[in-house]
C-alpha cells in the first residue's frame, strides 16, 4: 500500500487530496512513506516525520527524522504525538473494500493512502497534531458513500478506526442541466426539488464522470448507521450520491415516512458536514439544516416552505425535540 502525504489550501482540500493520492501513487511507489511527506508549521509540527529505522551509511545526510521529533517550540498547541491512523473499511455486510482512498485531514494538511485488498489501511503519520481538528474520510466513489469519522482531542498515539460504508443502489436519475427549468427527482424512498436556473458545484471527483451527476439513495438502517446517527436521536438516515454536489439555491426535500413518525409532527432535517474550516471543524458531524413536518397523512416528510439543503450527502430525520 503507497501513501502520500500532501498540504492543500483550497476550500474543497480533502476531495482535491483524492485526486492528488491516486495521481501520485505510481510516483511514490519507490520511496517510503515517511520519505514522501511534509509537513505544515503550526499543525504539525512543522519537521517531517519518518522512518526511525533510516541508514545512517551516508553520514547522517537524507536521513528522515524520527518520528513524532520535532522540537516542543514547534509543536501545536494541544498536540499529541500521533504514530499512524489505521483501520479496515467495508460495506454494511463487513466485506472489505479492497482500493479504496483512505485520509485522515485538518483545514491544512492531509495524510493519504489506499485500503488493501482486504478493506485494511494504515496512514503513517509520525508527527505531533491536534486531532480536534481531524476526521478520517473513507471515499467509496463510485459504488459506495462517503462518509467521515470526527476525531477527538486526545486521540491515542495509534489511531484505529474502523468504517462501514453503504453500498449505493443503481440508478438512471441523473442532476438536471446547470441552469434547467425547476424540477422534482425521487430516488428510493428520497424526493430533490430543485428550482429553476440552479446550478450544481460538483466535487472535483466528479466531474467528467460516467456517473458524477447521477443521484443514488441508500437507506441505511440505523443498527447500521454510523455513531453520529445514534449521537443525535434520528429516526432515519440516507446515504446520498453525487456526494458534495452543492446546489446554488438550496433544495427542497420530501421523505417517505418509514420511520413512521406521527402524522402533521414537526421535524428536524440534519445533514452531515464535511466543512474543516469552521470554527472548530464540523466535519464528521450532523448539523441541522432544515425544518420540516410530517403531511396530514402520515405517509411523507417534508421541507417546511422556504426551507431546505444545500448539498447532497448524508441526510437525517428527527422528531423535532427528541
Amino acid at each position: 500500500m503507497t501513501e502520500v502525504m500532501l498540504q492543500v489550501m483550497v476550500p474543497r482540500m480533502p476531495r482535491l487530496l483524492v485526486l492528488l493520492v491516486a495521481g501520485a501513487a505510481a510516483l511514490t511507489a519507490a520511496c517510503s512513506a515517511s520519505s514522501s511527506r511534509s509537513n505544515a508549521a503550526g499543525d504539525a509540527g512543522g519537521t517531517p516525520g519518518g522512518d526511525a529505522g533510516a541508514s545512517s551509511d551516508d553520514g547522517g545526510e537524507g536521513q528522515d527524522a524520527a518520528p513524532c521529533s520535532a522540537p516542543p517550540d514547534m509543536r501545536p498547541e494541544g498536540g499529541t504525538c500521533v504514530l499512524e491512523a489505521k483501520g479496515t473499511v467495508s460495506d454494511l455486510s463487513g466485506m472489505g473494500l479492497g482500493d479504496l482512498v483512505m485520509t485522515m485531514c485538518s483545514p491544512t494538511i492531509c495524510y493519504g493512502g489506499r485500503a488493501d485488498d482486504a478493506g485494511v489501511y494504515d496512514l503513517p503519520i509520525g508527527d505531533f497534531v491536534v486531532t480536534a481538528n481531524y476526521a478520517v474520510h473513507a471515499d467509496g466513489r463510485p459504488d459506495h458513500a462517503v462518509d467521515y469519522h470526527r476525531l477527538t482531542a486526545g486521540e491515542p498515539q495509534v489511531i484505529d478506526v474502523d468504517m462501514q460504508v453503504p453500498a449505493l443502489p443503481p440508478s438512471t436519475v441523473s442532476l438536471p442541466a446547470d441552469g434547467s427549468p425547476a424540477s422534482t427527482l425521487t430516488v428510493g424512498d428520497v424526493t430533490l426539488q430543485i428550482a429553476t436556473g440552479t446550478t450544481f458545484d460538483l466535487d472535483i471527483e466528479d466531474y467528467g464522470t460516467a456517473t458524477g451527476r447521477i443521484v443514488r439513495v441508500a437507506a441505511v438502517p440505523l443498527a447500521s448507521a454510523p455513531p453520529y446517527a445514534a449521537a443525535n436521536n434520528v429516526d432515519a438516515i440516507y446515504a446520498l450520491a453525487p456526494s458534495g454536489a452543492k446546489p446554488s439555491v438550496k433544495m427542497g426535500v420530501s421523505v417517505r415516512n418509514a420511520a413512521g413518525l406521527p402524522a402533521s409532527a414537526a421535524v428536524d432535517i440534519l445533514v452531515l458536514s464535511d466543512d474543516y474550516f469552521s470554527t472548530p471543524p464540523a466535519v464528521g458531524t450532523l448539523v441541522l439544516e432544515a425544518a420540516g413536518h410530517v403531511s396530514a397523512d402520515g405517509t411523507t416528510i417534508q421541507t417546511d416552505p422556504g426551507e431546505g439543503i444545500d448539498e447532497i450527502t448524508w441526510l437525517a430525520i428527527r422528531l423535532k425535540g427528541k
